[in-house]
């Protein structure tokens, strides 16, 4: 029997091993999406509670919290930080099965080179070690950005935003510092296709309006502050686009109906189904244009259900984890999208997300499809130009990223793909990429040591070299 988190953990034999000790483990990590605060590492303060860093806003967290009986002051709450420790050491031992159980130990070891079970029992004794840690080594998040080997990190930000945190890591970067992770932002202009509530809606576009210096009061005003605010992320090395969508929309309308419906929203009179969906869809082909146009990567995170528990949202808002699936059906309006785009030679490089992991395998088809491009179209050909996105949110965990890259590299090309990221909220997570590179090798290991791969260098080290590091590093042109 194996010991938990042991040296081979998750590495099933002799080729998996190989590939990840000699090619995998220490290469650099380029983070493309993740929810971190730029102004954490800006200002670069030391942590000081392990509970903190764990608890404080991990809905992955809250949620096994909540299903354990946890009440709410000890999740999204105000609770005591040891009362919530304690309680998600407790929620820890009956989550089998959960990647949760093998992340936060992985935490435990690389940072703290603590082994110890995580226990109600060994909880308090644990937080105590680890955080005499934090204050004797004083970690930081630029320590532990360091720590693993972080070359490229992207935050998600709104286009209001003035990234004056940013903008002061790059100018103390070009004045010398030692702190050489390059921290850019993503692009995500959200707000600005959310009109179910109007008035929220136009309180937005107010600040859309006063950040762009523009009056908003047609869709040519609109589309030209978010123009503006494009080429401010631009300047400021973003080249990644984010946008979160229940289903992907698709109903044309001409810029004069267009006109009316900002009008009409403006007016603060609620739109109808159909003129949201109309607005949504010109706002997707308006950022695709910008991206092609700059070169910029658009991610499509699809199929996320949020907000469902309506007690939840009313007291502690979005993101505290009472979101879900949903089945809805996509691909179809998706496929309308991108052909448009490239019909109009706007395609840019593009990353399909499903929170439904049946849709893995149709978004690998629809994605391949729109590898090429016509000859009169002048778009350089880009290597996996438009791909399936990592394993996402529930199905980040090890069946479903085994699934999710087996169905991939089923209808697809694996040796293509962009891999990893962590999506995460957590400065703590990135042994995430480590528990994603395990999987890949082991993947890629049982293939070779089944006669269903070629034990060759190219067809192995290569892959995985590619899909770790490289691939991302050509793909983004952020290096």
């Amino acid at each position: 029997m194996a010991d938990f988190l042991d040296e081979d953990f998750l590495l099933k034999n002799e080729t998996a091993k190989r590939l990840f000790f000699e090619i995998a483990r220490d290469l650099p990590i380029f983070d493309y999406h993740c929810h971190l605060s730029p102004k954490a590492i800006a200002e670069d303060k030391p942590f000081d509670d392990l509970a903190k860093i764990w608890l404080e806003g991990d809905h992955y967290k809250w949620r096994i919290m909540r299903a354990n009986g946890a009440p709410e002051s000890l999740c999204a709450g105000a609770g005591a930080w040891d009362e919530k420790f304690l309680a998600y050491a407790g929620a820890l031992t009956k989550a089998a099965g959960n990647p949760l159980v093998q992340w936060s130990h992985l935490e435990l070891k690389r940072i703290f080179e603590i082994d110890e079970v995580l226990t109600p029992q060994s909880a308090l004794s644990i937080r105590e070690k680890a955080n005499r840690i934090l204050s004797e080594k004083s970690i930081s998040p630029r320590s532990l950005l360091e720590h693993f080997k972080v070359s490229v990190l992207c935050t998600t930000d709104d286009p209001v935003d003035t990234l004056a945190w940013h903008r002061a890591i790059a100018e103390e970067q070009l004045s010398g510092s030692s702190f050489k992770t390059k921290i850019l932002p993503a692009f995500r202009p959200d707000k600005a296709m959310k009109t179910e509530d109007i008035e929220t809606w136009n309180v937005y576009i107010d600040s859309l309006g006063e950040a762009a210096g523009i009056e908003i009061d047609s869709f040519a005003s609109l589309a030209d502050a978010l123009t503006s605010r494009h080429a401010y992320f631009h300047s400021m090395g973003s080249r990644l686009s984010d946008h979160a969508l229940l289903v992907p929309p698709f109903v044309q309308a001409i810029d004069t109906e267009l006109d009316c419906i900002v009008k009409k929203g403006r007016s603060r009179i609620a739109l109808s189904q159909i003129e949201r969906a109309k607005l949504e869809t010109a706002l997707l082909l308006h950022f695709g244009r910008l991206n092609a146009k700059k070169g910029w990567t658009m991610q499509l995170h699809i199929g996320a259900l949020r907000n469902i528990n309506p007690g939840l949202n009313r007291v502690f808002g979005p993101d505290v984890g009472g979101d879900c699936t949903s089945d809805a059906p996509i691909i179809a309006p998706l496929a309308s999208l991108l052909e448009t785009l490239e019909r109009e030679g706007n395609l840019p490089k593009t990353i399909l997300y499903s929170l439904d992991p049946s849709k893995h395998n149709p978004l690998a088809v629809l994605a391949g499809s729109f590898a090429g491009t016509a000859p009169e179209i002048s778009s350089p050909q880009v290597a996996g130009k438009v791909q399936l996105g990592a394993a996402w949110w529930f199905n980040d965990q090890k069946d479903g990223m085994e699934r999710h890259m087996k169905e991939y590299a089923g209808v697809g090309l694996l040796g293509a793909w962009v891999g990893m990221l962590t999506d995460s909220r957590s400065f703590m997570s990135f042994p995430r990429h480590e528990y994603f590179r395990r999987l890949l090798c082991n993947i890629i290991g049982e293939w070779v040591e089944a006669g269903e791969l070629p034990d060759n260098p190219l067809y192995t080290e290569q892959l995985v070299r590619g899909i770790c590091w490289e691939n991302a590093v050509n793909y983004f042109g952020m290096l």
